[in-house]
């Protein structure tokens, strides 16, 4: 029933692919580039996040006061707040497209998974900067957040009041917790471009930048929402207030929604069991074998034929092909001054057969697929018409 489920989804992905292409040219869907806007939403996330550091203070009595400074008094303050507000939102939505995109296309199997896994890392830390940006504001909603996390982290077996210390930089709030709220917003923020080296460095051709129009698009609906639904505090918070409830942010807090049903403790638990399950994806689905007749197989040679012209070896989307210096010449006309040849890590291969299509030569080959096989596929995966003849 879950494998039907994902099925289906897919199905649905690749038809929604196929409806926006109707509308704007395949160069410029957006759904081709959500890990560009991501990129793009991280970058002025960055630009306008160092424009509100210079102006905040990280202590009790002046974080409040230096937030509602910048968003009154500082020439566009409220502009830049409210860019840095919106634009980690599209953030994360920028995310989730990504991850329910290539989850619903199944780009996490085999040589893929080092991608999956650390885009999960990459959405844990995204999650974490985004929530302790809301500690930062230190009104009542902050209050009532870092109450219910630390309530959520006494629950923890063993280690929970050793957890708050970490949290709070002591047994309370304290001169030392803003700061550390600061440290542990900008540590996973910065930690977002390791991982993104981690993301990035088994892919050959990432689209880590989305085109110009989405660009300005994107930008000016940023500036947009922060001049009309400009971001605003609440109440300072006060020792001993008890708020009774804030405004939610969906794509951060809901954690915290889940608190007002459950034990804080039981919500913690929710969240690291996705996180689990999330990191699982890539080993939990095995290959329908109703759906897909047979492994391709990994990618071969075929040394005869290979010219050294490095086609495949530019055209690997996951870095599977490199070349080596040919100890011997090849066997074809177009192969017999060869200088380099093809080698493919076979623990790098996922079985595309992009290679097969960038080789004019006829030097790569699936050996368990027709290469009518593949194009039947790719015809069935696209909608395209079958060929007369």
């Amino acid at each position: 029933m879950y494998r039907k489920a994902i099925l289906r989804l897919q199905d649905w992905t690749l038809r929604l692919d196929r409806w926006i292409q109707r509308v704007y040219p395949q160069d410029f869907n957006p759904l081709y580039y959500t890990g560009g806007l991501s990129n793009l939403f991280l970058t002025v996330l960055v630009i306008s996040g160092i424009l509100i550091f210079l102006y905040y203070e990280p202590s009790l009595e002046g974080a409040y006061a230096s937030v509602q400074f910048l968003t009154d008094r500082v020439p566009y303050g409220v502009i830049f707040r409210g860019i840095h507000r919106y634009a980690a939102d599209a953030f994360m939505v920028a995310i989730l497209l990504h991850l329910f995109r290539n989850w619903f296309t199944e780009r996490f199997r085999k040589a893929r998974d080092s991608a999956w896994i650390s885009g999960m890392f990459l959405l844990v830390m995204s999650g974490l900067a985004g929530f302790t940006g809301y500690l930062l504001v230190w009104d009542e909603r902050s209050q009532l957040l870092a109450s219910l996390t630390v309530q959520a982290l006494r629950d923890v077996p063993l280690v929970g009041e050793h957890l708050v210390r970490l949290f709070l930089g002591g047994p309370g709030v304290s001169d030392t917790t803003l700061p550390r709220f600061l440290f542990l917003h900008v540590g996973p923020a910065v930690t977002l471009y390791i991982l993104l080296w981690w993301h990035y460095v088994r892919i050959r051709h990432p689209k880590v930048w989305p085109p110009a129009l989405w660009v300005l698009f994107s930008v000016g609906l940023l500036f947009f929402l922060a001049a009309v639904l400009p971001a605003t505090s609440g109440r300072p918070a006060a020792p001993g207030a008890q708020p009774e409830g804030f405004a939610v942010d969906w794509f951060y807090l809901w954690p915290y929604v889940l608190a007002r049903w459950m034990a804080p403790g039981w919500a913690l638990l929710l969240v690291i069991a996705l996180v689990v399950y999330g990191l699982w994806i890539p080993y939990s689905l095995p290959d329908d074998p109703g759906r897909i007749p047979r492994s391709p197989g990994v990618a071969v040679v075929v040394e005869d034929n290979c010219t050294g012209c490095e086609l495949c070896y530019y055209d690997c989307p996951y870095n599977a092909i490199y070349m080596v210096p040919s100890p011997y010449p090849g066997k074809t006309r177009a192969a017999a001054n060869r200088k380099l040849l093809a080698v493919v890590v076979d623990s790098r291969c996922v079985e595309c057969g992009i290679c097969i299509g960038a080789c004019p030569f006829q030097a790569l080959e699936l050996p368990r697929m027709l290469e009518r096989e593949i194009q039947e596929r790719i015809r069935q995966a696209t909608g395209a018409p079958v060929p007369a003849g």
